[in-house]
C-alpha cells in the first residue's frame, strides 16, 4: 500500500521546481543560506522568477498587467490562512507572515515589473536606477529581512548596489527574450535602442559590482542576500562575448561556474 504524501511537501517541490526554473541564482543561493531561512528564500525566488518571467515573455502588455495584478490581489494583506490555490503565493504569503515583510515592499516590486512592460521601456538614466532598485533590490531587501540582516545605512548602501549591479546584466538577458514574445507595444527600433544602451549598461553594471563589493566588507553576514551577485563578473564576460548580438542571443554561464561562484562567495563570505 503506498503511502499518503504530505501535502505540504508536494507545495514545497512545486515551488523549488518554479524557483529552479525562473530564478536558478537565487535559487542556489537560498541551498547555500542558513537551514532556518532556506523555505522562505526558495519561496521568494520562485515569486520573483515568476513575475519577470511574466514580464519578458508577455505578447500583449494588457495580460502581463492583468498576471501581475492577480499577484497584486493574493499577496493583499489580510488574508492570512485562505488558500489561494497557487502554491509559489500560499508559500510567498506565509514567508511574509513569519517574517513581517513589509507589505509595501512586495507591492512595489509588483508595480515596478508593469513598468517593462510599457511601450518604449528601455534601461537608462535615473529611472533605470529606480526601477533595478525597486526589482532586483527589492528583492535583496526582502532576502535580507528574511535572513535578519539587520537595518542601517552599511546594509542599505549594499542592497541598493547589488541590485544595480544583478539588476543589469537581468535585464540585458531578457532582451532576446523581449524579443521573442513580439510584444505588439515595442517600438520598431528597439534592436537598436538597445544595442545603443548596452554597452553603458554593462559598464555600469561592473562599476556597480565593484561597489557592492566595497559595502560588503563592512557587513558579512548580509552575504547570503546578495550571493547571486557573485555571479555578475561572468555574466558580464558572456554578455561582452556576444558583441552585437547582445540583444538577440541570450548570455548564460556555465552550470559549473554557477555553482561553483556561489559556493565560493557563500563559504568566504566574500561577492
Amino acid at each position: 500500500m503506498a503511502s499518503a504524501t504530505d501535502p505540504g511537501e508536494e507545495r514545497d517541490a512545486v515551488v523549488e521546481d518554479a524557483a529552479r526554473a525562473s530564478a536558478l541564482d537565487r535559487y542556489l543561493g537560498a541551498r547555500l543560506a542558513p537551514r532556518h531561512a532556506r523555505r522562505d528564500l526558495i519561496a521568494l525566488a520562485a515569486f520573483v522568477g515568476e513575475t519577470a518571467r511574466i514580464v519578458a515573455a508577455a505578447r500583449e502588455p494588457l495580460v502581463g498587467e492583468m498576471r501581475l495584478q492577480w499577484w497584486c490581489d493574493a499577496l493583499e494583506p489580510g488574508r492570512a490562512g485562505a488558500s489561494t490555490g497557487n502554491p509559489i503565493a500560499d508559500a510567498l504569503r506565509e514567508a511574509i507572515d513569519r517574517h513581517a515583510l513589509p507589505a509595501e515592499l512586495v507591492s512595489g516590486l509588483l508595480d515596478a515589473r508593469s513598468l517593462a512592460l510599457e511601450t518604449g521601456f528601455a534601461g537608462d538614466g535615473m529611472a533605470l536606477d529606480a526601477y533595478l532598485d525597486a526589482t532586483e533590490g527589492t528583492a535583496f531587501r526582502l532576502a535580507a529581512r528574511i535572513l535578519g540582516v539587520p537595518p542601517g545605512e552599511a546594509a542599505e548602501r549594499l542592497l541598493f548596489a547589488a541590485g544595480q549591479a544583478y539588476g543589469r546584466v537581468q535585464l540585458l538577458r531578457t532582451v532576446p527574450l523581449v524579443r521573442a514574445a513580439d510584444r505588439r507595444s515595442s517600438p520598431p527600433d528597439l534592436v537598436n535602442d538597445w544595442a545603443v544602451l548596452a554597452p553603458p549598461m554593462l559598464e555600469g553594471a561592473r562599476s556597480w559590482l565593484q561597489e557592492a563589493r566595497r559595502q560588503s566588507r563592512a557587513i558579512p553576514l548580509a552575504i547570503p542576500a546578495v550571493l547571486p551577485v557573485a555571479l555578475v563578473e561572468p555574466y558580464l564576460t558572456a554578455l561582452e562575448r556576444l558583441g552585437p548580438e547582445i540583444v538577440r542571443a541570450r548570455a548564460d554561464i556555465y552550470p559549473l561556474t554557477r555553482v561553483w561562484r556561489l559556493w565560493r562567495a557563500s563559504v568566504r563570505a566574500k561577492i
